[in-house]
């Protein structure tokens, strides 16, 4: 079985010989490959080599095609600042108020400066090795968290608890098309699997949920409903509260942080969401070989799962974290065969 056989087996529940296993990894990868940040933000053929040389090292089932979470800001204006070697980071927010979005426009994705990046990367990345393993891109945030991202977080979690409904709704539809636009550009470099995460969505609880994050996340899935690619949210925290709304929205897949177990994950969405998860990332970043691949081994068997998870680090794989942490995961899955 290769491992795009092996993944896609498992998103949708058929048999694998063994849990597929790949990671977010973007400064780790980095770090590994001897590569600085800034280059691989800006070029996207050093992206795409990047990430195809750090599966090479790891022996990894996929490869996540990512930068930072500054693209949605970047792309309608924001301005970002790209260390040689750190995170990319901004000092101020795109808009001052919630109705201001008006002055804002859904940029084309192909000839927008972040997003261009991305999708020339993963283009370059499915060309090279798409037909042996599973390919995974990130479009950045949410609807709920792109909200956050271009007013700024504080300002957006109390607007939405005193603003007009109706300005806040128009603001959430424009983000959710802004999403969408992205996501449809995405399609277009024949990637297997497209994410986004919505890591703001776990600072409300359920009744916000409900009304402000749910309706716009269902209307990015219903807009990708029946393409050849699966659609996949992580959101970051704690999720049990909210999780079993998603099951009426058209995703494929989950990606679950570490603070909710696979079982109770698996319990609250149902069988029809494949799951991506969960080991702590920063277990996996102190923590020996051993260790990880114990670990590793306690997740799988803790839901008795065959198939339908994918193992890998709750969230992105931190810089620092060693390259024999990494393969020790994989070495457990491996060592966890079924067929």
């Amino acid at each position: 079985m290769t491992s795009l056989e092996r993944v896609k087996n498992a998103i949708t529940g058929n048999p694998v010989d063994r849990i597929p296993c790949f990671p977010i990894s973007i400064a780790n990868a980095c770090e590994i490959i001897g590569v600085k940040q800034r280059d691989y933000n800006l070029d996207p053929e050093c992206m795409a080599d990047t990430l195809i040389q750090f599966r090479e090292k790891t022996g990894f089932d996929g490869i996540y095609v990512s930068r930072d979470n500054w693209v949605y800001h970047e792309a309608l204006g924001g301005i970002l600042t790209s260390p040689d070697d750190g995170e990319s980071y901004s000092k101020n927010t795109v808009l001052q108020s919630m109705e201001d979005f008006h002055t804002l426009s859904v940029p084309d994705p192909w000839n927008t400066q972040g997003m261009e990046v991305i999708l020339r990367a993963a283009k370059r990345v499915v060309d090279r090795v798409g037909n042996e393993y599973y390919i995974q891109a990130n479009i950045d945030t949410g609807p709920f968290t792109l909200g956050g991202v271009l007013l700024g977080l504080e300002r957006f979690l109390v607007d939405i608890t005193s603003n007009d409904e109706g300005i806040i709704n128009g603001y959430l539809s424009f983000c959710t098309d802004v999403v969408i636009a992205y996501g449809q550009a995405m399609l277009e470099t024949g990637v297997h699997g497209i994410q986004f995460g919505d890591a703001s969505a776990s600072l409300v609880g359920p009744h916000y949920f409900e009304k402000y994050v749910l309706p716009w996340e269902g209307k990015v899935g219903d807009c990708f409903q029946g393409k050849d690619c699966d659609l996949w949210i992580h959101i970051c925290g704690k999720t049990d509260q909210f999780l079993y709304y998603l099951r009426t929205v058209h995703f494929q897949g989950f990606e679950v942080d570490t603070h909710v177990p696979l079982p109770l994950a698996r319990n609250l969405l149902g069988d029809e969401f494949a799951l991506k998860g969960n080991l702590d990332t920063t277990f996996l970043l102190q923590e020996t070989p051993e260790a990880i691949y114990n670990k590793t081994r306690e997740i799988i068997k803790s839901g008795s799962f065959k198939t339908g998870i994918i193992m890998s680090p709750g969230c992105a794989v931190p810089r620092m974290t060693p390259l024999e942490n990494l393969i020790a995961m994989k070495k457990a899955c491996e060592d966890t065969m079924f067929l």
